[in-house]
């Protein structure tokens, strides 16, 4: 229990004192925490303030978390080089002014991290004179034992606007990140980062394997559920088997978000270098046949194409085990059929009646 020693006038009480509009100071600080009354209305606060719009929020704590080979590191190493370079927008969101950046590549090694950022440079047509007063490079050591004492040094030299850390895995040394006793203390260090330079920090990681089907959800996130109560900015990257990624906002803990579900490309350009592009929308009944692996999609669009628009159980159990193609065991077909209607493919009419919804699967040619 906290005490304060509050001095008052001969005859008169703590509640007439407080009453009459006296103050309790709390000795400890703690006061400052506490708003009462009118002050509640009356005390200012910060509003979001972006480096990115919608990608990176400052002083604030993001994860940015993707499939493996979504091209995380390349879409924010691309924010990276367009922020220090001062560029009025990256990906189409806006930048609103330039800031500091320090990167922290823990996965890549040296070489490749600057084979990218000089494609990138490229790519993007950035301004490397510019954006090498403001970007510094911390790439992995060949022991992680001693890497955040190396980052704390850097953060204090550079004084970084924004702190983007590629990966919480590698970060952790390859700890076992499910353990939340493991976790949390290497997540309360990086939160020290934050509010000891009120930079925006950004820490990427990775799904967990084999969850396509899930979707873009921050449920596929691997490790321990504290990682989830940590952050409070959440960017997702799904890989999808037609040679793009979505992007999207997931969880937020700073208002309204943006609802967009875009498609995200890295591509390579005349001049040698590589752009990360938005390609465009992508509608969110798609999500789910986009993330589809593609030998399970090619075998599901099989089946599908050779029913009636309505189907019964008994029909498609009879059509999936059809010796004319490849056959599957009930067990198999009664699988797929669930996890057609799940992802939209199908719908449900009653018990053992279904029908074929206009949900398609992309095709190479078309976006459609």
């Amino acid at each position: 229990m906290r005490r304060s020693s509050v001095e008052l006038p001969d005859g008169v009480d703590i509640n007439d004192y407080l009453a009459s509009g006296g103050k309790i100071e709390d000795s400890n600080d703690v006061g400052k925490y506490v708003i009462s009354g009118i002050d509640i209305w009356n005390t200012p606060y910060k509003p979001v303030e972006w480096a990115v719009k919608d990608m990176i929020p400052m002083r604030k704590k993001t994860v940015a978390v993707g499939d493996f080979e979504s091209g995380k590191s390349y879409l924010y190493l691309g924010a990276a080089l367009s922020l220090a370079a001062g560029k009025k927008e990256y990906l189409g969101f806006e930048i609103p002014r330039q800031r500091n950046v320090l990167y922290i590549d823990l996965e890549n090694g040296q070489d490749e991290t600057i084979s990218r950022i000089i494609k990138l440079t490229e790519g993007h047509n950035i301004d490397k004179d510019v954006c090498g007063k403001a970007l510094s490079l911390l790439t992995k050591p060949g022991d992680f034992s001693d890497i955040f004492s190396m980052i704390e040094t850097q953060v204090i030299i550079k004084n970084p606007d924004v702190i983007i850390i590629d990966n919480l895995y590698q970060l952790s040394g390859a700890n076992n990140i499910a353990d939340a006793d493991k976790i949390k203390p290497l997540l309360a260090k990086i939160e020290g980062l934050r509010s000891e330079t009120g930079a925006g920090v950004v820490l990427i990681h990775h799904f967990n394997k084999n969850t396509q089907e899930q979707g873009l959800t921050e449920e596929r996130m691997a490790g321990s559920s504290t990682i989830n109560w940590w952050y409070e900015f959440c960017t997702i990257l799904g890989k999808t088997n037609q040679g793009f990624s979505l992007y999207t906002v997931g969880k937020s803990r700073m208002g309204s978000k943006n609802p967009g579900i875009y498609g995200i490309e890295i591509n390579d350009k005349s001049n040698g270098g590589v752009a990360v592009e938005r390609s465009g929308l992508v509608a969110a009944e798609h999500v789910k046949g986009l993330m589809l692996p593609e030998r399970r999609k090619t075998k599901w669009d099989l089946q599908l194409q050779r029913m009636a628009d309505e189907f019964t159980t008994n029909e498609w159990l009879n059509v999936c085990g059809d010796r004319d193609v490849e056959s599957v065991t009930d067990a198999t077909a009664y699988r797929w059929l669930k996890e057609i209607v799940a992802v939209g493919m199908a719908e449900k009419l009653f018990h053992g009646n279904y029908r074929k919804t206009e949900l398609k699967f992309y095709k190479e040619d078309s976006q459609e």
